[in-house]
């Protein structure tokens, strides 16, 4: 089971929360803890008076957002918020809990607009939107009340869906410190992140690895040289080698997360999430699924419009809906590969 964050008590009365992967329940198939896991763990840490939030996320469930968000404003401590990297979407919302709000000077802000998945005919996708509105509203004007600004200048940051700088964030109202530089990492993937802003961070964290300096090197102890082996070892090239298979392990784990995203939308997309779990079990190419999916969400209509009373369709409606499905899922794709 995938935690998306820890918690401690680093001496009697401090608590502290770290919050370093997407958070609450996942998109992609994944088993999570849930927002109900947070506020349990919370009360564990009993009577604390200070409470240090450290957030390093690029966002996750709108929901378990708004509701961890809840959990600590009403927590009795005071609460401080610390962004070691980015806080960005529903982590960014969490943030405006906490009594202050301490940002690096390299890391980042961002507050957007949230988005959802819906899947059915016309009146489900209103539904949908209907939610979306009424749950920006109240990310506005929690914006809008933490920085003072108007609700309209929140609005249009938001819509703007870009990175704000520790500076610009502090200007804006949502930072009450700026603290010295830290050394930037993600631990997780900025799937979530819309794609100049993932680009951006990326290219963040890539310049503060290159700006960190080397290693002193070992200094020998004084002492007495151990004798030499008649036949000198072959030289070492582990560390070469061990490079090269973390690398390639690094690799394998990506490809393995961009299958499982890629197979889960798909299913997703027909309206068939229940076959994801047999698909990637199975280990089938996204070829293959793309395929059965089409045959599956075929079969399922014809079986539907048999229950209703209808004619069996046709062979030219047949592979009109084949053709329908194959559009689809090949415009998913090409949006999946950009």
């Amino acid at each position: 089971m995938r935690r998306w964050f820890s918690m401690k008590k680093t001496d009697d009365t401090t608590g502290e929360i770290m919050i370093y992967d997407e958070i609450g329940r996942s998109y992609w198939g994944e088993d999570t803890i849930s927002a109900k896991d947070f506020d349990t763990e919370l009360k564990a840490l009993g009577d604390i008076t200070q409470l240090d939030l450290r957030i390093n996320s690029p966002g996750g469930d709108v929901f378990d957002g708004v509701t961890i968000h809840n959990t600590i404003r009403h927590h009795p401590a005071n609460v401080t918020a610390y962004v070691d990297g980015i806080a960005a979407s529903a982590a960014s919302y969490i943030a405006m809990a906490a009594d202050k709000i301490v940002m690096p000077a390299n890391s980042f802000l961002l507050v957007h607009g949230a988005s959802g998945f819906s899947f059915g005919n016309a009146d489900d996708m209103r539904a949908m939107a209907d939610d979306l509105d009424r749950i920006d509203q109240s990310l506005t004007a929690t914006y809008a009340n933490r920085s003072g600004k108007p609700v309209d200048d929140v609005r249009a940051l938001m819509k703007e869906d870009r990175l704000m700088s520790a500076e610009e964030a502090k200007e804006f109202g949502l930072a009450d410190e700026i603290s010295g530089e830290v050394k930037m990492a993600a631990n997780y993937s900025l799937r979530l992140l819309p794609p100049a802003a993932a680009v951006k961070f990326k290219a963040t964290i890539k310049t503060t690895a290159e700006q960190e300096p080397p290693p002193a090197p070992a200094v020998e102890e004084p002492g007495p040289k151990p004798e030499t082996a008649a036949d000198p070892a072959p030289t070492n090239r582990g560390g070469a080698e061990v490079v090269s298979l973390d690398a390639a392990r690094k690799e394998g784990r990506e490809s393995t997360i961009a299958y499982v995203n890629e197979v889960n939308t798909l299913c997703a997309l027909a309206g068939l999430p229940a076959l994801a779990r047999d698909f990637i079990k199975a280990s089938e190419t996204v070829e293959n699924v793309r395929a059965k999916l089409i045959d599956a969400r075929a079969a399922a209509d014809e079986k539907l419009q048999t229950q209703h009373h209808r004619a069996m369709p046709t062979q030219a409606m047949r592979e009109r809906n084949t053709a329908a499905w194959s559009r689809v899922a090949e415009q998913l794709n090409a949006r999946i590969r950009k």
